[in-house]
């Protein structure tokens, strides 16, 4: 089996990386003796799943060519199994169509962001829930929501309650707690909840100190479907998603923003907590080479 040696230059920044692995883009260093020397030359970018380094050990199985036709950071975003592919495969847990009511949490994120889009294209009334005006204004304004809810300013529940006077059909969640709490509560019979993420509770240890979901009687009597999914588990449908977030993305009806930091290595941690405490816009990735 042939291993390559790849030198990290794009990592991507999500919360997946607390257990230590993630998606990055590499250069081909040293390839030695392999019979796809045309599909791998040494200095071909390439993605792949490796921890937070300078340089990763990955066999050929393990790395894919990085897509040429699109600026390579898109690589590690609407062309990534973290973001484009997840948003894609939540929003079919979802079950969005035309005329039903879609809220998305963490609504400016990576995958919000792209979630709220994709639900719109089916023709969904999309409500984002995001932190700042700034945030809110972006979703509205750029991503095409039908509104936004700041968080940060206001009482989440009654703005539900006003923008979502028909009830919720579906919830894509990437942060859980309370905002969990307060959506369920305003949810349709047989409406479907897509758990991507739980981002308030990331910042101690796994189970440490979080809250319980505390409206497991609603889950009951208003038959609701609620299911956590992981990105992997749905590889057979990624060249189906990939192909209709390309053509999204060309015909203008998919907007992406990356919010790419330059730094090193080393630079990881304090670049994470950035993610944690929302201060991102869009794809978070650090730049190391």
């Amino acid at each position: 089996m042939t291993i390559y040696i790849l030198s990290n230059f794009l990592v991507s920044v999500h919360a997946g990386r607390r257990f230590g692995h993630g998606h990055a883009l590499f250069d081909a260093r040293e390839c030695g003796q392999t019979t796809n020397e045309v599909a791998f030359p040494v200095g071909k970018v390439v993605t792949g799943f490796g921890g937070v380094a300078e340089y990763s050990m990955l066999p050929i199985s393990g790395i894919t060519p990085a897509r040429p036709d699109v600026p390579v950071e898109q690589n590690l975003g609407p062309f990534s199994l973290i973001q484009g592919h997840t948003a894609w495969v939540g929003t079919k847990i979802c079950g969005v169509q035309r005329g039903l009511t879609m809220v998305v949490s963490g609504a400016a994120g990576a995958v919000g962001s792209f979630a709220g889009q994709l639900g719109k294209k089916e023709g969904s009334r999309v409500v984002g829930i995001a932190g700042g005006p700034e945030k809110c204004k972006y979703v509205v304004s750029e991503l095409g929501f039908d509104a936004c809810i700041d968080y940060k300013n206001g009482n989440l529940d009654e703005e539900l309650a006003r923008l979502c006077p028909k009830g919720i059909d579906s919830y894509f969640d990437n942060v859980g707690g309370p905002t969990l709490d307060a959506v369920v509560a305003k949810m349709n019979c047989f409406g479907k909840i897509a758990v991507c993420g739980v981002i308030s509770q990331y910042k101690g240890k796994m189970g440490e100190n979080a809250p319980g979901f505390k409206n497991l009687e609603m889950l009951l009597m208003r038959r609701l479907t609620m299911q956590g999914f992981i990105t992997m588990d749905h590889m057979a449908c990624n060249e189906q998603a990939m192909t209709e977030i390309g053509a999204a993305l060309e015909a203008g009806t998919l907007k992406w923003k990356g919010d790419v930091r330059e730094g090193k290595v080393d630079d990881y941690v304090k670049t994470i907590n950035l993610l944690l405490e929302g201060d991102n816009l869009g794809k978070h990735i650090l730049k190391t080479g």
